[in-house]
């Protein structure tokens, strides 16, 4: 009886030692973009498991046409994540390849869409990834030298292409707005304007640029053109913000 339980004492050791290999050799997970955005269901979600997230950064600061912010993609999705940098470019070049480690990251509903960044420490939902953060969680892991967004027409857009990047085609800003810059000026300065893009049929888009654009005061094309931007969402209406300065 004595050897018996000593077998059974022995088997469990056994068990316990191999269940604490396993879990100190397990890797983080890679999972997608839509799968992590999917995990916030209400207005916030601490990410507490060891995921990784994989994409391609397709917006900076680079030329000023977003703040403290970036935006990655895969084929499933986009990602905006706040930092604390008036250079993410320089950490991030344009069309790098990274990988953010989100344990501990946290998901958060602003406007209309689902952000990433730190846990809060005070009213806004995320606070900004800090410099000396952004090793732990965010790391370069190579270039993609193909990417090419996806072309669709004004009435395609829907809830799951925002903070993706589009392409859209043969469109023109409206009569109204011809002749005017990208950005109004108040006491002198750009600030963050709306316009409006309309397309062959008539259909109409806003598009958002910041003040802090490179290219604020740049007159606006007169003729039909292709842009490219990311999809935005707040105040139920969709908008796109034009990333890169890609407007041919």
């Amino acid at each position: 009886m004595i050897f018996r339980i000593l077998g059974i004492i022995y088997s469990l050791l056994l068990l316990t030692s191999c269940s604490t290999t396993e879990s100190a050799t397990s890797q983080p997970k890679e999972v997608s973009i839509a799968y992590l955005k999917s995990l916030c269901r209400g207005d916030h979600y601490r990410i507490v498991n060891d995921y990784i997230v994989r994409g391609v950064v397709v917006a900076t600061d680079w030329l000023g046409e977003m703040n403290k912010s970036a935006v990655i993609v895969d084929s499933s999705g986009g990602l905006e994540f706040a930092i604390d940098s008036h250079d993410i470019n320089e950490h991030l070049p344009i069309y790098s390849e990274v990988e953010i480690l989100c344990n501990g990251l946290m998901l958060a509903r602003i406007g209309g869409k689902i952000e990433l960044g730190a846990t809060p420490t005070g009213t806004f939902p995320l606070d900004n990834i800090s410099d000396e953060m952004f090793d732990r969680y965010i790391r370069v892991v190579g270039s993609c030298c193909n990417f090419a967004p996806t072309t669709k027409r004004f009435t395609d857009i829907c809830a799951d292409d925002i903070s993706t990047v589009v392409r859209f085609e043969n469109v023109r800003i409206c009569e109204e707005e011809q002749g005017l810059s990208w950005c109004d000026l108040e006491n002198g300065k750009p600030k963050t304007t709306y316009r409006t893009l309309i397309d062959r049929d008539g259909n109409t888009f806003a598009v958002r640029t910041l003040g802090t654009c490179h290219y604020a005061t740049e007159i606006m094309p007169t003729k039909e053109i292709s842009v490219v931007g990311i999809i935005d969402y707040s105040a139920n209406r969709y908008f796109l913000r034009i990333v890169n300065k890609w407007f041919i």
